[in-house]
């Protein structure tokens, strides 16, 4: 079965929303400011992501609402609803955040299986491009989730990063 170029830059767009949702829940309730403003930049990249899909979605379909195109409801196995949990109401700890990032982690890997399996899905050259620039933008994400995991259980802190938007 093949799903068409529009299903499934929606059912990018639904994990773009989800991980805008996640990264900004997630930074409301890190322990250190270092990790809340990667957190808050990860959100932001989320965003941009968005609105290059909702882009491409436009121009490919001038004039439509990307929000009232239906999205394939897995691709290649991931949905975003399960691809994306959010972190509990209370997380304070260590352990908290440890088992937060591992859950970005796994967002980040699944999402760029996703965009990687699309890319093979899809006839449109923009379209194309724009979701195998997405699956290196992700796996950059996950390289910068895996270093901040590694440094929050070898020393309880936060390796962050100092986006040049933060204030």
């Amino acid at each position: 079965m093949t799903l068409d170029t529009m299903a499934i830059l929606a059912a990018a767009r639904r994990i773009e929303e989800f991980g805008i949702k996640f990264y900004q829940r997630f930074s409301e309730c890190a322990r250190e400011e270092k990790g809340a403003a990667l957190l808050r930049g990860l959100a932001r990249d989320e965003m941009m992501h968005l609105q290059h899909i909702e882009h491409e979605m436009r121009r490919i379909s001038p004039g439509m609402d990307p929000a009232r195109v239906a999205p394939a409801a897995s691709m290649m196995g991931i949905a975003p609803e399960a691809a994306f949990p959010f972190p509990p109401d209370n997380c304070i700890t260590l352990e908290d955040e440890v088992a937060a990032m591992e859950t970005g982690i796994n967002v980040e890997i699944a999402s760029v299986k996703m965009y990687k399996g699309a890319v093979r899905m899809v006839s449109d050259p923009g379209a194309k491009a724009l979701l195998e620039r997405l699956s290196h933008i992700e796996e950059g994400h996950r390289d910068l989730l895996e270093k901040n995991l590694q440094l929050l259980k070898e020393e309880g802190a936060w390796y962050g990063y100092t986006p040049i938007l933060e204030g």
